[in-house]
C-alpha cells in the first residue's frame, strides 16, 4: 500500500468508528460525522484507483464514477436519516 492509501484508510476507518460510536450511543449522528465518513470512503477509494494498474485515463473515468455514485447514494441514505430523526444537523 502507498502511503496516501494507508492514511486515506485510517481516516476512513476513524470516520466510521465515530459514526458507529454515535449512532450506538444516542441513536443519532451529526451531520459533519456522516459527511466526513463519506468523504473519506470516498478518498480511499480513489487512492486505490490511483494505485491500480489501470491507465490514466481508465483512472479518471473510475474516479469520477466513484466520485458520482457515492454522492448520489449518500444524498439518498442523508435524506431517509434527515426524515427518520436520525440526522443532527450540524451546519
Amino acid at each position: 500500500m502507498t502511503k496516501e492509501q494507508v492514511l486515506a484508510l485510517q481516516r476512513a476507518d476513524f470516520a466510521v468508528a465515530k459514526f458507529i460510536e454515535e449512532i450506538l450511543g444516542s441513536g443519532h449522528i451529526k451531520e459533519y460525522t456522516f459527511d466526513e465518513t463519506r468523504d473519506s470512503a470516498l478518498e480511499c477509494a480513489k487512492q486505490n484507483i490511483e494505485a491500480s494498474s489501470l491507465t490514466e485515463r481508465e483512472k479518471y473515468v473510475a474516479k469520477e464514477s466513484v466520485d458520482k455514485a457515492v454522492h448520489e447514494i449518500a444524498k439518498i441514505f442523508k435524506k431517509g436519516m434527515i426524515e427518520s430523526g436520525r440526522l443532527i444537523k450540524t451546519k
